[in-house]
């Protein structure tokens, strides 16, 4: 049996593409390979939001390049996306494939590998392929990354469905770099593609399943790269979002995310138009909780909230991109709000949801933002009930409007960064205090580090241990929380589990 492994940097969908690529080579008769072995096939899912994503790609391929010299090194991504040649151009690379191309990854294969994989085993019912499938999908987080700290560290869960479109997806013809160069399967979006949904399931081993719904932004935000590696807005159908749903509640999950490039914009591409709203009230009375991943501030609309209120298995936990808290910095970026109306949708999300668990997004050192632009951010988000902040210093993408902007000094960019994770810190732990004597429902991931202890994530996104035994995996119990330990709540369980 041939075998490979995945390397993944990046966002949640990106996480959501390695799973279902690792489904298509498990399907194609491939396994996980064992730790300390050389793989038939090493995969590279790279990201491109900042400069420093890319820098850390190039460096995990020449790595994997030293260490398995010789392995067939792929490389796919938005960095493929964006800069094919350059990425093809890295030593040990064989083969380049954008992110049109994950779909087709088996065909892929087989075209360069006839006859590796093989026809593989039926799998057993209810199971997903050959156990270590999990362990081959290695997410990478970016050591510099303020989400590595905050977000789960749980594999994705890419689920089958019939998309726009359907039938099978044949890959273009490779582009050869030369003599015995890379291939390169990398298509623009240009013909405004179908949404790809992947066939596989969830991974094993994992209580929390996401499902990926959504692909693509057609905003226009003049310091983002992502529209032009990701594509226009595209989504499943709401039919295929609820096959998908029967077939999670039949595999016993308690809980299932929702996920997108701008999960926001999900249903305005169909023919009538439809929306994140109506999708959640046909979504609802499902016998698990359901959490949404990153929300634009624009497209939490007020049909969208009466939805989620009225929704009982919704996990209140919203995660918005705020980007800048200074109005002419966010007229600058493109974002089509401002400061009061953010401050004006938290409010009604605190209203609403008692308690939320609430992360923000937050850009600093966008070109033209002045001293007065960036105590107007921390202003802002001093006064907002924010549960934690993602910190991004503000890095130039190539073929984005403000990559043409005057940059600020590095060293001015990098205090404010400082300062605003340091506002951060402060309020996760003010945030972390008030939840002391709360009772919340946490679903049971298993056995913490610590002797007798389970370890959980809690409805409002909140990392809590509490004693109890390893068969209450994969069950929503609710906990009081006690004490704070750094960035984790340790409680016990209230009544019967």
């Amino acid at each position: 049996m041939p075998t490979f492994f995945i390397i993944t940097f990046g966002c949640k969908v990106n996480q959501c593409d390695s799973a279902g690529m690792a489904q298509e080579l498990t399907a194609r008769g491939w396994g996980a390979a064992a730790p300390g072995t050389v793989p038939d096939l090493m995969l590279v899912n790279t990201c491109t939001v900042t400069k420093r994503a890319d820098q850390q790609a190039r460096q995990t391929i020449r790595r994997l390049a030293r260490e398995h010299s010789g392995a067939p090194l792929w490389v796919t991504g938005c960095y493929a996306q964006r800069a094919p040649a350059e990425v093809a151009a890295l030593p040990g690379v064989q083969a380049v494939f954008g992110n049109q191309e994950k779909a087709t990854l088996g065909r892929i294969l087989s075209e360069c590998h006839r006859g590796m994989a093989g026809d593989p085993p039926a799998p057993a019912p209810g199971t997903f392929g050959p156990p270590g499938l999990a362990n081959s999908l290695s997410p990478l987080d970016l050591p510099d990354s303020p989400s590595s700290r905050d977000v789960s560290a749980d594999s994705p869960s890419p689920l089958r469905g019939e998309g726009r479109g359907g039938g099978e997806i044949l890959p273009p013809p490779p582009q050869h770099t030369g003599d015995n160069g890379p291939l390169l399967w990398v298509e623009d979006f240009s013909a405004a593609p179908p949404f790809r949904p992947w066939r596989g399931h969830a991974v094993p081993g994992h209580t929390r399943a996401w499902v990926k719904i959504q692909e693509g932004c057609s905003h226009c935000c003049r310091y983002c790269i992502v529209p032009l590696v990701r594509g226009p807005r595209r989504s499943l159908e709401p039919a295929a979002v609820l096959a998908t749903f029967q077939e999670l509640a039949g595999l016993g999950y308690r809980e299932v995310v929702l996920t997108g490039v701008d999960l926001g914009q999900y249903g305005l591409d169909h023919t009538p138009p439809t929306s994140l709203a109506a999708l959640v009230r046909r979504l609802t009375k499902k016998p698990f909780r359901v959490r949404l991943s990153s929300l634009e501030p624009m497209m939490v609309t007020t049909a969208l909230l009466d939805e989620l209120a009225a929704w009982r298995e919704f996990c209140p936990h919203f995660h918005l991109p705020l980007q800048s808290g200074a109005a002419p910095v966010l007229a600058a970026m493109g974002r089509p709000y401002g400061p009061g109306d953010f401050r004006d949708l938290v409010r009604e999300i605190s209203r609403r949801f008692p308690d939320p668990g609430l992360g923000l997004d937050v850009l600093v050192g966008f070109p033209g933002e002045t001293a007065a632009d960036f105590a107007a951010t921390r202003t802002l988000v001093e006064s907002l009930p924010v549960t934690y902040l993602h910190v991004f210093p503000y890095s130039p993408r190539p073929g984005t409007p403000a990559a043409e902007l005057a940059p600020l000094p590095g060293n001015i960019i990098r205090e404010r960064a400082r300062l605003l994770r340091e506002l951060g810190q402060a309020k996760k732990q003010q945030f972390l205090e008030a939840q002391l004597g709360q009772v919340r429902e946490v679903l049971v991931e298993g056995p913490a580090p610590r002797s007798g202890y389970l370890q959980g994530l809690s409805d409002h996104y909140v990392r809590v241990l509490f004693p109890g035994p390893p068969a209450w995996r994969n069950r929503l119990v609710k906990v009081r929380l006690l004490t704070r330990q750094g960035e984790v709540l340790v409680g016990e369980v209230v009544g019967e589990p």
